[in-house]
């Protein structure tokens, strides 16, 4: 620190120039055009937009999940743009939690296998994968819905499961697109306040959502894109455009 001023926040992920264009037909599709962003350690960051206007495909980036036309990525773990597909697999797997409105649970399995799974994939042994797994579900209001499959539950008791599989993990960064979307005003409310507990505790969140109530209510930051571009960037910490 010099002159008493604030030392630079450590950025867990950083982008610039972020290009994704896509070819539908004759026509050239520009959902991502030259996004710069910078999220810090700790911040929760909220992304709101109409549809189409880029949210989802810059989140998919963020994942390693699709690969930008050109820019760059990056994040604790390297640059995103650089990494082979085994890099790719297990920077999701140990770095980030990822959670969509679809739930994307496995339909055959229940609850705590579900969240097991995150887990499996990290070589914790099963007798520690079990206890984690039944700790998070429980302080999620699921402690009586274990061994309940994804078809004997509700839409806000699944999205619940499905949080709970990217917070088992404990990731550095939680990624989190429309995860309200399909749910009530209630759960909804429940869902971005255990995001919000979260990063009250240290984890780095950021969410892709419709919802600009709830998003004002608990981020410290709220971007708004527009045609493949953030438009906006209000509160501390990341650029002010």
């Amino acid at each position: 620190m010099i002159n008493g001023s604030s030392p630079e926040p450590e950025y867990i992920v950083e982008t610039a120039g972020l290009k994704r264009y896509f070819h539908l037909g004759g026509s050239e599709v520009r959902a991502l055009d030259g996004v710069d962003l910078r999220v810090a350690r700790g911040e929760f960051v909220s992304i709101v937009g109409a549809s189409g206007s880029g949210k989802s495909t810059l989140l998919n980036l963020l994942a390693g999940l699709d690969h930008p036309t050109s820019g760059s990525i990056q994040t604790t773990d390297g640059q995103l743009t650089t990494m082979s597909p085994g890099q790719l697999a297990r920077y999701r797997a140990f770095e980030i939690g990822l959670i969509f409105q679809s739930f994307n649970l496995i339909a055959h399995q229940t609850a705590l296998i579900n969240v097991e799974m995150a887990l499996l994939f990290l070589g914790v042994a099963k007798k520690e994968r079990q206890r984690r797994s039944i700790e998070v579900l429980t302080r999620l209001g699921l402690g009586d819905r274990l061994h309940h499959r994804p078809d004997d539950l509700s839409g806000g008791e699944q999205q619940r499961v499905a949080v709970a599989r990217a917070l088992v993990k404990n990731p550095k960064l939680m990624l989190a697109d429309e995860p309200t979307g399909n749910l009530d005003k209630d759960n909804s409310r429940a869902i971005i306040q255990v995001l919000a507990e979260w990063n009250q505790q240290g984890g780095t969140v950021i969410l892709v959502t419709h919802n600009l109530d709830l998003a004002r209510q608990h981020s410290q930051r709220l971007l708004q894109m527009d045609f493949g571009k953030m438009v906006s960037d209000s509160g501390t910490g990341g650029q002010q455009t």
